[in-house]
């Protein structure tokens, strides 16, 4: 073997360079064999080196909106909302539901269904209580993902539906005795001049009559009915209940004690069902019940009030 000593330079460079690259084969591990010389498949579960993941969805979408039914009856048993929003890359969002009344579209009722799972379905009702007219209405979703970006509607997925709702039936024309039955559930006082219908106001002539009971004394219907109206005027009536009759007549109950009315709008009452409470609500001066009958429509064109006191006490007795 020669000595190193005595080797060129050049030779002794080109020696050490093939013993690095032989030593570099031999250290180097093994590479998988494949038939026919194709790479073997990506470990089960993994992503392929260099391929890009999903690029998440940029909006909610509405990929389910249902009512169950979607005609109902008014005063009846409330539909049920079943929905699933969908949004790749995103594992909640948050969702309220808007219900509308048609063709006007103002606003109902607001549920806040709060943060669910993208991609499972989701049943709610309306709330308790929520006074369904007759007419249509608009059922609205709405959802908001974490980056605040809102959904996105399409002709396929509006994210909206509408639902019909019927008049219920009204009970029949009958009631306790023949007459109507009397509006106060409890001891009562018809009072003098300034209580009777057309009586001096200001500005007005009184339109009913005013029947003084103790506060939170029962207001009852005279006849069965369905409830067109319920509201609250701060400075005048106070809580009060419009009733439409079976006899053709509307009836008008106002100063009830505010948040007493046990009815909504749309509701079907019989004779002497309970309305609301008597109190002294708006522009009352003490507890009583102010009583109105209309013919032609409570406030309505060509509807006109009349003398309540006849009927009164012929329902009272005499």
């Amino acid at each position: 073997m020669a000595d190193p000593r005595r080797m060129r330079p050049r030779a002794l460079k080109g020696r050490v360079v093939l013993a690095g690259a032989i030593a570099m084969l031999l250290l180097a591990p093994s590479a998988p064999a494949s038939a026919g010389g194709t790479p073997g498949p990506a470990r089960h579960g993994g992503t392929a080196y260099g391929s890009t993941l999903p690029k998440p969805d940029r909006r909610p979408v509405a990929a389910r909106l249902k009512l169950s039914p979607r005609t109902v009856t008014a005063g009846r048993k409330l539909p049920r909302i079943g929905f699933r929003v969908r949004q790749r890359g995103m594992t909640r969002v948050k969702v309220r539901i808007a219900v509308l009344r048609l063709p006007e579209r103002a606003k109902l009722v607001g549920i806040a269904v709060g943060w669910v799972k993208t991609g499972r379905n989701v049943t709610v009702r309306l709330p308790a209580g929520t006074a369904l007219q007759a007419g249509r209405y608009l059922v609205r979703l709405h959802a908001t993902d974490r980056r605040g970006h809102t959904l996105h509607r399409t002709a396929k997925r509006p994210g909206r539906t509408r639902i019909a709702v019927r008049a219920a039936p009204l009970p029949p024309a009958g009631s306790p005795g023949g007459v109507g039955v009397f509006p106060v559930a409890g001891a009562f006082d018809l009072g003098g001049a300034d209580a009777r219908f057309g009586a001096g106001r200001d500005g007005h002539a009184h339109e009913g009559q005013d029947i003084t009971a103790a506060n939170g004394t029962p207001v009852v219907a005279p006849y069965a009915g369905r409830v067109s109206s319920t509201s609250y005027q701060a400075s005048g009536a106070g809580e009060y209940v419009v009733l439409d009759a079976v006899d053709g007549r509307s009836y008008f109950f106002a100063h009830c004690v505010r948040r007493s009315t046990l009815v909504t709008e749309g509701s079907v009452v019989a004779a002497g069902g309970p309305l609301c409470a008597v109190g002294s609500t708006g522009g009352a001066s003490g507890p009583h019940l102010h009583f109105e009958i209309w013919r032609g429509g409570w406030r309505l064109p060509g509807g006109y009030p009349i003398d309540p006191l006849p009927e009164l006490r012929a329902w009272a007795g005499g």
